[in-house]
């Protein structure tokens, strides 16, 4: 991907976002960028790691698509976007990376920090190594679902790198993020 050093900085689009950056997936070239290392508050777009995390512990084989996925206390209580997990229920990973990718369930992205990591703490950390080693230099997790927190934050051009990493080496998940109608639990909930 071209260096930070290297992208100009303009608002040609006169575009009225805080940041912009527009990179080729396949070379990773910048076409367009505004305040692209601007440290901003990422939101649910957090889960853009939390996915990418996933999807290297699928891929690697560390976990299945079938494995069930418990729910613990932490993660029921996460609030916003959710599934109203509870204690008494597990999903499988694949029904996790659905409500993950379609209604940002960010009960079910602490549920799956925990399976695959043991705690979210521990999975936040992997989150800020990943970070660190795809050059992530503007960005600091302090959870894996994007929840407003102090010092939470990342750049236009962090998430470019991430998600140009999610895209080209995991290829797969765009059988999730393209879903736009699906079903859990056994047909009983619906995700819209």
């Amino acid at each position: 991907i071209t260096t930070s050093s290297e992208i100009s900085d303009d608002n040609s689009l006169n575009l009225e976002s805080g940041s912009a950056i527009l990179i080729d997936e396949s070379s990773g070239n910048v076409l367009y960028s505004h305040n692209a290392h601007e440290k901003l508050r990422p939101a649910s777009v957090t889960k853009v790691m939390s996915i990418l995390l996933v999807m290297e512990a699928l891929d690697g084989g560390r976990i299945s698509l079938t494995d069930p996925v418990p729910c613990s206390e932490n993660a029921s209580s996460m609030g916003g976007s959710q599934i109203w997990l509870n204690t008494t229920e597990s999903l499988s990973v694949n029904e996790m990376l659905k409500c993950m990718c379609v209604v940002s369930a960010n009960d079910c992205t602490v549920a799956m920090a925990e399976f695959i990591a043991g705690s979210e703490e521990s999975f936040v950390q992997m989150m800020n190594n990943k970070a660190k080693e795809l050059g992530m230099n503007d960005t600091t997790f302090k959870n894996c679902h994007g929840i407003d927190e102090d010092g939470h934050v990342t750049s236009a051009y962090d998430i470019s790198l991430m998600s140009r990493e999610l895209l080209h080496n995991h290829p797969k998940i765009k059988e999730y993020t393209t879903i736009w109608m699906d079903s859990i639990r056994d047909g009983k909930s619906a995700l819209v």
